[in-house]
């Protein structure tokens, strides 16, 4: 996806219903949906002229705070996604809502992506640990997301999340250090007993950690958690859906259950499941035709144990403030700070 104005086809829909999304008030918007606050989603009912289609659509567009949507857009955040749903979605396995539509104008700082209404099926919810069949279904799809292309990211749909490492490690530990100082002035009366100090460590650190895996070995969401999953309730949904590529990146894939169990669940019962859960991961990739090392998944598992902190600082400034906002990201910090404590992931830098 290049800069400027692009539009992926529209599937089924009428170009003037998209293009009339465009930049819309937020009064044409029946409410909003769900509790994303890098963006926003709203259901739209449809009555089709002719011919049948979906009785609803969600649709996706940029947050309504100024500041969010800003610095969104400079990061290509919602780029990402965008080209995600183009580009990348059909080349992977994991089970996503189909796209019906896409939008993206980077020069206008605006986007729409028109999604299938998974009506069928209940957002899942940080404050809620997660169960064990619901860990399963989401590594399973961890695998789904990453084995076909473990190994083979030269495709040009991957084009727009290559970047030079150096380059992203400085660049990203001034960012992180910054983001640091954010978190702890909104934040630090909630971070448990240790988690400043080793915030203090990680920060003088965070260039190295981000060359020691750098390795584009697969595909990594970025931010793969209860919150981004669509559980099925109703008989013809899909057990689960996985939904907010805004985070999608190349990386060590193992990044993305290292999250998935830290943020999942306490950290008294992530000790006890995390050595299951890791080898159901392996086994699920390869089950799909990827051998993954035991005790190479092992260090990058504790490696990769970081990336919550940072995708949890990082979220602190970036999103719109909320409440439970700032209840969920002390939490993500305690968390997998916790973890990259018990594993040791700072000496493996």
């Amino acid at each position: 996806m290049s800069t400027g104005e692009h539009d992926v086809a529209t599937v089924g829909l009428d170009p003037a219903f998209v293009a009339n999304l465009v930049g819309a008030d937020d009064a044409v918007f029946d409410g909003f949906i769900g509790t994303g606050q890098m963006s926003r989603n709203a259901r739209f009912q449809l009555d089709w002229a002719s011919g049948s289609g979906p009785a609803s659509v969600v649709v996706k567009i940029p947050s309504g705070d100024a500041g969010t949507r800003a610095i969104s857009f400079e990061h290509f955040v919602y780029g990402r996604e965008c080209n995600f749903y183009e580009s990348i979605a059909p080349l992977v396995d994991v089970s996503v809502p189909e796209c019906l539509a896409v939008h993206f104008d980077d020069d206008a700082n605006d986007f729409v992506i028109v999604l299938e209404d998974l009506a069928g099926s209940v957002q899942g919810d940080q404050f809620r640990e997660a169960t064990p069949a619901e860990l399963r279904l989401a590594i399973e799809q961890a695998a789904a997301l990453q084995a076909p292309v473990w190994g083979r990211t030269d495709h040009a749909a991957f084009d727009q999340l290559r970047n030079d490492a150096e380059t992203r490690a400085t660049a990203g530990s001034e960012m992180l250090s910054f983001f640091i100082a954010a978190a702890v002035e909104r934040l630090g009366p909630g971070l448990d007993d240790g988690i400043l100090e080793l915030l203090q460590q990680f920060e003088a650190n965070a260039a190295a950690w981000t060359l020691a895996k750098s390795v584009p070995t697969t595909l990594v969401h970025g931010d793969f958690r209860s919150d981004n999953f669509m559980f099925g309730v109703a008989p013809e949904a899909p057990a689960i859906a996985v939904v907010d590529w805004q985070t999608v990146a190349l990386g060590l894939g193992v990044t993305d259950v290292a999250y998935l169990i830290s943020g999942g669940v306490s950290i008294e019962r992530r000790r006890a499941e995390e050595a299951e859960l890791l080898a159901y991961y392996r086994a699920q990739l390869g089950a799909r035709g990827v051998s993954y090392d035991a005790a190479q998944c092992d260090r990058d598992y504790a490696l990769t144990s970081l990336h919550g902190v940072v995708v949890a600082v990082t979220a602190t400034t970036l999103a719109e403030r909320t409440e439970r906002g700032d209840a969920l990201f002390t939490q993500m910090i305690n968390r997998h700070g916790r973890q990259a404590i018990d594993l040791g992931a700072l000496s493996l830098i």
